[in-house]
C-alpha cells in the first residue's frame, strides 16, 4: 500500500500547468530570459507600465515551482515584472496568477 502511495504522489509532482491571456491590441515584444521577471504582491507600481496580460500557473507542489512557471509565462510576453501576484495553496496543488507588464521609462510606452 505505501508503495501505492508513494507512486500516487511521484505522479502528482510531475504534473504542471501554465498559460497566459493576452488582450486583442497586443503588441508583440521580445520574449525574456525568465530570471530576470520580478514578481510583485502590491496591485500597481508608480513607474510608468503597460499590461501585456494576466499569467496563470498551477502545479504539484510547493509554490517555488508554480512562481517559476509563472515567470516563465510572463517572459513569453516580453513582461519584466508580474504584478497583484496571488499564490494559493490546496490539496497537494499550488495556483499562481497575476498581471504580466511591461516597465518603462519616460511617458509613452514602447512599440
Amino acid at each position: 500500500m505505501n508503495k501505492l502511495a508513494l507512486a500516487f504522489v511521484l505522479f502528482l509532482t510531475g504534473c504542471s500547468y501554465a498559460t497566459y491571456y493576452v488582450p486583442n491590441e497586443r503588441l508583440v515584444y521580445s520574449p525574456l530570459l525568465p530570471a530576470t521577471v520580478a514578481i510583485s504582491a502590491q496591485q500597481s507600481v508608480k513607474q510608468n507600465y503597460k499590461v501585456l496580460g494576466s499569467v496563470a500557473a498551477i502545479s504539484w507542489g510547493n509554490g517555488d515551482e508554480a512562481r517559476e512557471l509563472l515567470q516563465e509565462q510572463a517572459a513569453k510576453l516580453g513582461a519584466n515584472l508580474v504584478i497583484n501576484f496571488r499564490l494559493e495553496h490546496g490539496f497537494w496543488r499550488t495556483s499562481a496568477s497575476g498581471l504580466a507588464v511591461l516597465l518603462y521609462q519616460g511617458d509613452s510606452a514602447p512599440q
